[in-house]
């Protein structure tokens, strides 16, 4: 008999609330579907980002990422590619490939799949928990600290932002 692994074996139903919902930088995510809830197979988190902003380029040596735009317009800048991005509509941006995305110029919403999960437990780690309807945070850019703390820890979740 064969081992399943990174199964799901129960029905999931993620829910805003109070204990899953993070500031992170300039964004306020909610995790719908943890590594916990899914044997690390995945994540799902809903994004909500700021005007005309968006992470720096990073990359994800050892997981997929996909992006469904549930609200706004965004830029998307994958590889060598450049996607402009509207409501309803989908970006893969595969491992290992450099990417980055940026809001429009009203903010948006997006839903993320990250496979395996591991921005789930990225996102609890330097996010702050609040209420699930506290809004976007108060975020005046990063420090130089909290940019060195975001590089060490992205490190070990196989992540790499590529900062000039």
């Amino acid at each position: 008999m064969s081992e399943l692994k990174n199964t799901v074996i129960k029905p999931l139903h993620g829910i805003p609330n109070d204990q899953n919902t993070y500031h992170f930088m300039q964004e306020t995510i909610t995790i719908l579907a943890s590594g916990e809830d899914t044997n690390g197979a995945f994540s799902v988190v809903h994004l909500v980002e700021p005007p005309k902003m968006g992470p720096p380029l990073h990359v994800h040596e050892n997981g997929d990422e996909t992006f469904y735009i549930k609200k706004g317009e965004f830029t998307f800048f994958v590889g060598d590619e450049i996607l402009e991005v509207n409501e309803n509509e989908y970006v893969f941006a595969p491992k290992g490939i450099p990417h980055r995305f940026e809001a429009g110029i009203d903010g948006g919403e997006m839903v993320v799949t990250a496979s395996p999960a591991k921005f789930d437990s990225f996102v609890k780690e330097l996010g702050l928990k609040v209420p699930k309807d506290s809004g976007l945070p108060n975020f005046q850019g990063p420090t130089p600290e909290k940019m060195q703390q975001l590089v060490n820890v992205a490190e070990k979740y196989n992540y790499k932002f590529i900062l000039e």
